[in-house]
């Protein structure tokens, strides 16, 4: 009893979405991801797996077919500071709210980028270099692998035998991103309603991003979120 009771405390966690969402969220009382929104070409592999995932673990009563995302942590806050750039297309509100944990699908952000380039998240340094090893015996390289997930980027991939195996074991380490022993925490809801809405915002200010940890740096690049997991590999 008490380990139910701890499972299913309420998260204060945060969304970015778009002015004509928010409407629809203060017009029905409830806010769904709506389909026609999503890139399928780029995010249905991601989405696959994270919705395959959701459907075992969270109750999905309304069934909804893709979810909601929202930020749980970002370093010693919930969602990332405004920083001076250009605004994240679609990030139009901030939406503070509440959920029962055992409603939200918890993820590690760094991690979640080894799933949008289908990448194998290891266990440690020495499971880094064995899956390497697996890869450059196999004549596999990163792009290929990429090939296989990015179908708006690429119009075809390998299909051989060996090359499809490791694909699958790549995938069964996708697990390893379902975790809350991170700095960085994704969340992903299948509804939001308008009464578990704390806060809403509206961001007017077109010089500054909001609510992204993917923006262009100084440098001219994104972030490299696989090398930087990488490096705190022990």
């Amino acid at each position: 009893m008490v380990e139910n009771m701890i499972y299913n405390y309420s998260m204060k966690l945060v969304t970015y979405q778009s002015l004509a969402a928010t409407k629809v969220l203060l017009k029905d009382e409830f806010l769904i991801c709506d389909a026609k929104y999503i890139n399928t070409l780029k995010t249905n592999f991601a989405y696959n797996w994270i919705v395959e995932k959701m459907n075992k673990q969270i109750p999905n009563n309304d069934h909804v077919n893709y979810p909601i995302w929202c930020w749980v942590r970002c370093y010693n806050g919930i969602s990332p500071k405004k920083k001076k750039g250009k605004p994240v297309d679609g990030f139009e509100t901030k939406i503070t709210f509440k959920k029962d944990k055992k409603d939200v699908f918890i993820t590690d952000y760094r991690r979640y980028s080894f799933i949008l380039n289908n990448l194998y998240i290891p266990k440690n340094i020495t499971d880094k270099e064995k899956f390497d090893t697996i890869l450059h015996d196999n004549h596999i390289t990163r792009e290929e692998l990429k090939a296989y997930a990015r179908n708006d980027k690429y119009s075809k991939h390998r299909t051989d035998k060996e090359f499809i195996k490791i694909c699958n074991m790549i995938k069964e380490s996708f697990d390893r991103c379902i975790t809350e022993e991170s700095n960085l925490l994704q969340g992903c809801v299948w509804k939001i309603n308008l009464d578990e809405v704390e806060k809403i915002e509206f961001l007017n200010d077109n010089n500054y991003t909001y609510g992204s940890l993917n923006y262009i740096r100084a440098n001219g690049k994104r972030f490299d979120w696989v090398d930087n997991y990488y490096k705190h590999l022990k």
